[in-house]
This record gives C-alpha cells, sequence and structure tokens, in this order.
C-alpha cells in the first residue's frame, strides 16, 4: 500500500495537473498541491480523530462493561450477606424458642419476666452477632418489649416483616428502613403454645453495616446509601442525627439523603451529578472526579421486605488506572499520528512539486509542439496564421503596413535525389538558423509547409521588405551547407514579398499574393526576390 500510494497520487496528479494547467500559466505547482494536499490534509486529520474517538469508545465501553460487572457482582454479594445474615438470626431464633420460660413469660404478657430472662441473653448475642434488636410483642402485634429500649413498649408493629409473620403464621425475614435512614434486617416469628395457640411474635433485627462493609471490601468499591426522603420523617431522622453526633443536612440533595451507615462522607464531587442520575435511572454514571482520583459510579435499587424502593447503592468504582492508561494512548495516538501527518504532508508536497515540475515541463513541451516546426524550431502553418491574423488587427488601429517573406528552397528535389532526405531536412534545419539569424526581434519565421518558410515582417513596407529579403537571398547563397558526412553545396531560394495595402486587407490575401510573388521569381529563373505590388505595377 505505501508504495501503490505514491504512484497513485502522481496519476491523480497527472490527471488534475493537465487540467489545472490547461486553465492557465503561474504558480501552478502551488495550485496543484493545493488541490492534493488540502484533501490529504483533512483525511490525515480525521484518520487522527477516528483513531482517539475509537480509544476513548473503546476506553468507555470497557469502563461501562466492567461497571456493570462489579454492580451484578455487588448485588450478589448483598444478597448473599442479607440471606446469610438472616440463616444465623433465624438459627438464633430457633435457639430462643426451646427457652420454655421465655415462652411462659410471653404467654402471660409478663414484661418484668420477659426483661429478666432475655437481657443477659441479648447483650451476648449483640456481642457475639452484632445483633441490634429484640422484640417481643402479643398476637396483635402490640409490643410487649424491646429489649434493646425497655422503656419504649405498647405501640403497633405495623412492619410488613412482622404483618408477613401474622399472615402466614410462618418466620418472615427483609430489609427494612428504619426511621433514622438505617437499613435493618428484620426476621420475626410467631410462637405457639402447645395446643397451637399464637403467643405472640418474637423479632431480632441486626444493621446490615457489616453487608455493606464486605460488598466494599470484597468488590473493591466504596459505597454510599442513598435514602428517598418520601421513605423518612424529617423531624425524627434529624434528632437522630444529632442524637448519633452528626450534622443532619437534609437540603444537601434535592430527593434524597445519605445514609449514616457508609463508612465515609460522599464527596461534594458526586453529590452534585447524583440526583439527576438517579431521576434518569441511569444504572451507571460517567467518571467522577475526586482529588486526583476518578471514579466510575453504579447504582443498586435498594427495596424493602415489601418490595418498595427505598433508595440506591452508590458504588464507587476507581477508573484512574484505565483513565490515565487511555490518556497516554491518546497522547502517543495523536503524536504518531501528528509525525505521519507532517511526514506524509512534507513527502507528497515534495512528490507533488516533482509532478508539478514535471507537468510544467511537459506542457511547455506540448505548447511547443503545438506552436513549432519539430524539424527546423520554427513557428508551424497554424501559428503563422494566428500571428498575421493579431498583426491585421493590430494594423486596423495603426495603419501600419505588414510584409510578408514567402522562402522556398530552389530545386529542393534535387537535393534529396543526390544526397537524401536527410541531407535535405539538414538544409531546410540550416536554413531555418538562416532565417531567425537574419530576422529582427519584432519579425516571426514560420515553416509554412514543405521547404517552404514565410517570414511575417511587422510595420514594414515594401520597401523595407525587398531590402531585407534580398539580404537573405545574398546570405543563403554564400552559405556553404552541410549535407552529411563529407558532403556539402550551395544552395538558393526564391522569394516572393508582399505588403499590406488597399486591395491586400486580409492575412489570406496577402499570402495569396506572396505566393504569387514566390512564382513569378521561380519563372524568371530561381535565386532571386520578386515583390508582388512591383508586378502589378509593371
Amino acid at each position: 500500500m505505501i508504495f501503490i500510494l505514491p504512484k497513485l497520487v502522481i496519476t491523480l496528479a497527472a490527471r488534475k495537473g493537465m487540467m489545472i494547467f490547461s486553465k492557465g500559466n503561474g504558480k501552478e505547482s502551488l495550485r496543484l498541491r493545493l488541490w492534493f494536499l488540502l484533501p490529504l490534509a483533512g483525511a490525515l486529520l480525521l484518520t487522527i480523530l477516528f483513531i482517539v474517538l475509537s480509544i476513548h469508545r473503546h476506553v468507555d465501553r470497557d469502563l461501562d462493561l466492567n461497571a456493570e460487572k462489579i454492580a451484578k457482582h455487588a448485588e450478589h454479594l448483598y444478597q448473599e450477606g442479607v440471606d446469610s445474615s438472616a440463616s444465623m438470626l433465624g438459627a438464633v431464633m430457633e435457639v430462643l424458642a426451646t427457652n420454655q420460660k421465655l415462652q411462659l413469660a410471653l404467654a402471660h404478657r409478663d414484661r418484668a419476666q420477659l426483661l429478666q430472662r432475655s437481657a443477659s441473653l441479648f447483650a451476648e448475642l449483640r456481642k457475639k452477632y452484632k445483633i441490634t434488636h429484640l422484640y417481643f410483642s402479643d398476637s396483635n402485634r402490640v409490643t410487649i418489649l424491646r429489649v434493646h429500649q425497655p422503656a419504649r413498649f405498647g405501640d403497633v408493629i405495623d412492619r410488613e416483616t412482622t404483618l408477613q409473620a401474622q399472615r402466614s403464621n410462618q418466620t418472615s425475614y427483609g430489609v427494612e428502613l428504619g426511621p433514622l435512614g438505617t437499613f435493618t434486617l428484620r426476621l420475626v416469628t410467631p410462637w405457639f403454645d402447645a395446643n397451637g395457640h399464637l403467643l405472640g411474635f418474637v423479632e431480632l433485627g441486626m444493621e446490615i453495616d457489616h453487608v455493606m462493609r464486605a460488598v466494599q471490601h470484597i468488590g473493591n468499591v466504596k459505597i454510599f446509601v442513598l435514602i428517598n426522603k418520601q421513605r423518612l420523617n424529617r423531624k425524627e431522622w434529624e434528632d437522630g442525627m444529632r442524637m448519633l453526633g452528626r450534622l443532619p443536612d437534609w437540603e444537601r440533595l434535592p430527593e434524597v439523603v445519605v445514609s449514616n451507615q457508609a463508612t465515609e462522607d460522599m464527596p461534594s464531587e458526586l453529590a452534585q451529578g447524583l440526583q439527576e442520575r438517579m431521576q434518569s435511572e441511569q444504572e451507571v454514571m460517567e467518571p467522577v472526579v475526586v482529588g486526583t482520583s476518578a471514579y466510575r459510579a453504579t447504582f443498586l435499587p435498594l427495596k424493602d421486605a415489601a418490595g418498595r424502593s427505598m433508595g440506591r447503592m452508590v458504588m464507587l468504582l476507581d477508573v484512574s488506572a484505565q483513565l490515565k492508561e487511555a490518556s497516554r494512548l491518546t497522547r502517543e495516538s495523536v503524536l504518531v499520528g501528528g509525525t505521519a501527518f507532517v511526514i506524509l504532508l512534507g513527502f507528497f508536497y515534495w512528490l507533488l512539486g516533482l509532478v508539478g515540475q514535471r507537468l510544467e515541463q511537459d506542457n511547455q513541451h506540448l505548447r511547443e509542439m503545438a506552436e513549432h516546426d519539430g524539424l527546423t524550431g520554427l513557428y508551424n502553418h497554424r501559428m503563422y496564421y494566428l500571428q498575421l491574423e493579431e498583426e491585421f488587427m493590430r494594423r486596423s488601429r495603426t495603419e501600419a503596413p505588414i510584409s510578408i517573406l514567402l522562402l522556398d528552397i530552389d530545386h529542393f528535389k534535387l537535393v534529396n535525389d543526390r544526397y537524401g532526405h536527410l541531407a535535405g531536412d539538414m538544409a531546410l534545419k540550416t536554413l531555418s538558423e538562416l532565417v531567425m539569424g537574419s530576422c529582427r526581434r519584432l519579425d516571426m519565421a514560420c515553416r509554412y509547409g514543405g521547404e517552404e518558410i514565410t517570414v511575417i515582417l511587422p510595420e514594414t513596407d515594401a520597401e523595407g521588405a525587398m531590402e531585407i529579403a534580398e539580404r537573405l537571398r545574398k546570405a543563403v547563397e554564400a552559405y556553404h551547407f552541410e549535407l552529411g558526412g563529407s558532403k556539402s553545396g550551395h544552395i538558393t531560394v526564391s522569394i516572393g514579398v508582399s505588403t499590406s495595402s488597399e486591395s491586400i486587407r486580409s492575412s489570406r490575401e496577402l499570402t495569396e499574393s506572396a505566393d504569387h510573388a514566390l512564382y513569378h521569381a521561380k519563372e524568371q529563373g530561381r535565386n532571386r526576390v520578386e515583390h508582388v505590388n512591383l508586378l502589378n505595377a509593371e
């Protein structure tokens, strides 16, 4: 491809160049370069841009795929953590259910006995298993005892986990949102007596911070939990934040608050774009720069035991290394592409310069071929009439006379027969040189046809034309012509002269009259000059 391209450019340049050169002279090489280098430069720049965009598109696609993979893995870890914790709570519940004294105290709604029997047990569960909640409620879901908050009782529990346990008479569990904006895993089991009568409900609960930390550690991501404001009571939430020693910031985001279960504060750069992304239900967010690091944010919907949307878990995946690699590839691509761009542009600039020079030379050669005779170097028959027409147009303005000479080699056939056609060509070429040497700068010598040569003499009257013609005739007669090899000899010419007048007003009439004078010169013995006006006078 590298070797074909210059040849292709030369071919195209030659075709296009001929079109350019045919339109005019001057600065042809520059125009040819512009014709080809501007599109080439545009194509190269588009190629570099395409490469850079391809790199970014490829990196973005990899980041998206990796973020989606992390999000699915995190979702799996989260659900697995919840299920595992629920299994542990279920095992603890089974142990509690074997305690007959607790069952008897629940049956008698005896708060004092329940607290006495469960307080030390709850402290051990809290220490060993991170269990944070232990409830006892009657068959109507009225709280008898909160072991973790003994002072609060008598309220009706209407959380979904308790309602499900009441409806199904079986253990129910799920994650539910508390008033402080914390997610708690709750497991509720109905207790029955030996006769199958419902004694009440026992509930175990634990914060899911450990699940969040496990997802963050195993998934190698930063996690923040956003909670829908519509699921919270602002006053209770703000009071709870102050109780925990945190500064409540309800207005930080329009529709969500940041849960206190996060392991660190959310960067302000991330918070600015979260609300818009949540409203558009995006699962992956564009990279967010936090300090010297860049993160790709993914969102995992969080639902409670009733399937209601409570908010989202935001996972920040560090993509700094990938973005730095993409920047490095982009810089290298631009550097390599720019270098190639400069080299190719310079190469084709030089190449097209050569093509332009060659075309200029060829164009000049074609022009000379179109205007000059190939053997003698004189102007050809076509140029003779073009120039003569211009002289007559000039004469119409200046009224200056125009004369022409029409020369013919005497007995030229004998020269060809005796010495050969090559000798005849040499003689004709030498004669042309003599004619051009005898012409003035404003005169124009042309090969009219065969061995006939014409000379246009602008601003020359009959007397002046005769003088020039006679001088030329004598110069030819005296010249020693080389005819090839050791052959040489003398030749003579007959010259017919004609000058414009009232009766001769066109190039054709002037040529015909000169031809008539030439014919008369040959009739009179050759090697002589005749003027058509003088003949007419005679």
